[in-house]
Formats: structure tokens, sequence, C-alpha cells
């Protein structure tokens, strides 16, 4: 691919409701309900791993449940100030304001914007599939929160410990230290679920997309009790043709400090 021009000529920071306006007639198709825009030149191997790769492995139950999705490719995304949104940036922010990907709801699609400069392309697919999990996690119906709270609960009740990930892993500790009947359907329980569903389904699409392994350690869940998760949700969003569930590893992650 030739040079992308930028949608709003001589900005180097952009809120990313303008720049999504600027961009929307722009964009291309990838797969269905999927459409993208790239603000950085890609060569065509390069649009194969970033962009079609990941989607044609996204399970089509999956996007048939969530928005529409604009996939919005830049440099750098940048955290914008208290109370405002954040900013597309043609120049790496200061190390406390990157962000990998950001995401916004206009009109009946949502735009989802990640990073792609000076990034991993293992780094880029989770949090594409991090950004989509979000958004399929707050439309699983009540039957489907409830079946994977009961596999949360049975874990507590036999004192399991670790996560998949390290925002689940923060606030099952916390649960731990606060909340004496494991599994009590509390707010935090809910929290922690709710976390646990969004960080697993990460996985879950991240397996189906690429190999992944990452070593076992103390705060990793074990293994039987991943696959027990992987296989509901294999059961809610069925791999597409030609994509399989297992063999399923702990999956490669950005390295990101888990601190007690």
């Amino acid at each position: 691919m030739g040079d992308v021009p930028t949608p709003v000529a001589g900005l180097a920071r952009i809120p990313l409701e303008a720049f999504a306006g600027q961009c929307q007639r722009s964009m291309q198709p990838l797969v269905d309900r999927i459409d993208y825009f790239s603000a950085i030149a890609l060569e065509e191997d390069q649009v194969r791993q970033y962009l079609r790769e990941p989607a044609d492995a996204t399970p089509r139950s999956l996007l048939a449940r969530i928005p529409p999705l604009r996939l919005v490719l830049v440099p750098y995304i940048e955290k914008g100030p208290t109370g405002s949104n954040d900013l597309v940036s043609f120049e790496r922010p200061p190390h406390q304001k990157v962000l990998a990907r950001s995401c916004f709801a206009l009109e009946e699609a949502v735009f989802l914007f990640l990073a792609a400069e000076s990034q991993e392309v293992a780094d880029y697919h989770y949090w594409f599939y991090n950004g989509v999990a979000e958004l399929a996690t707050a439309r699983l119906d009540r039957s489907e929160f409830s079946r994977f709270n009961l596999l949360v609960a049975d874990e507590l009740n036999r004192s399991t410990r670790g996560e998949v990930d390290e925002r689940s892993y923060h606030l099952k500790q916390k649960l731990n230290r606060k909340q004496r009947m494991p599994g009590s359907d509390t707010k935090l329980m809910k929290e922690y679920v709710n976390q646990a569903i969004e960080d697993t389904l990460t996985l879950y699409l991240h397996g189906l997309c690429c190999d992944i392994d990452v070593e076992p350690g103390p705060r990793q869940l074990a293994s039987r009790y991943v696959r027990k998760r992987l296989e509901l949700l294999a059961e809610i969003f069925p791999p597409n043709p030609g994509f399989v569930v297992f063999p399923a590893a702990p999956r490669e992650r950005p390295e990101i400090p888990i601190e007690e």
C-alpha cells in the first residue's frame, strides 16, 4: 500500500471522535461487520497480519452479537485529560499517557482504535481481541453469565490460585481479602466474574488466531480450570469453520507487571 494521508492535515494530536468523522468515508471492508482504516502505510503482508488474520479468526456468532466494528489503526493513542476523550497522536506520547487501544460508539457502530507503532504483532492481536471481548462480554445474556459464574464460584470454593490476566487477578485477590463466603452474590463478585469473562474470552479469541504459549506460574490459573472456561465460551461463540479451540495454552500477552 502507498502512503496513507492523515484525515486532519497538520495536526499531531487529534480527538478520536474528530478522527473517526474524517476517516469514516474511507473505511474499507474487511469481513462481515468489520471495516477498517489505517492511518499508517501498510505492506500487504502487514495487512494480512494486523487485519485479515485476526478478523478471519473472530467467530461470526460473536460479531453478530456486537455492533458493526470500525477498526482504525493509528500510530499512537494518548490518554486524554480527565473528563475528555482520548487522542490520536502522530508522535509518541509520554509513557504515562500511552494507550494500546480505545473505543467509542458512533451512531450504530463502534470505533475500535488500535496503536500500531512500536508494538509487536502478538501484542497488537491481544489488544484487538481484548477490545472485541469487552464488547461481547457486555452482551452476554443472563443464562450465559450465570453458567460462567458457576464455574468461577466452583474455582473459588476449591481455593484455586491465579487467573488468566492481570485485571481479573487483582479483583480475585481483592475478593479473597474482603469476602468471607466464596462465590457469594455481591457487587464485588459480579465485577470479578465480568472481568474474568472478558480476560478468558480474550484468551479464547487470541488462541483461535495464533499459536500462543506462556509458561505457567503461581499467578496463572491451573490449565484444567482454564480449559473448562474455554469449552464454555466455545459453546457460546462457536469457532468459524477451519478454526479450533484446542490444544490451547495460556496466551502470550504484553509484559504487564502484577503487583501484590
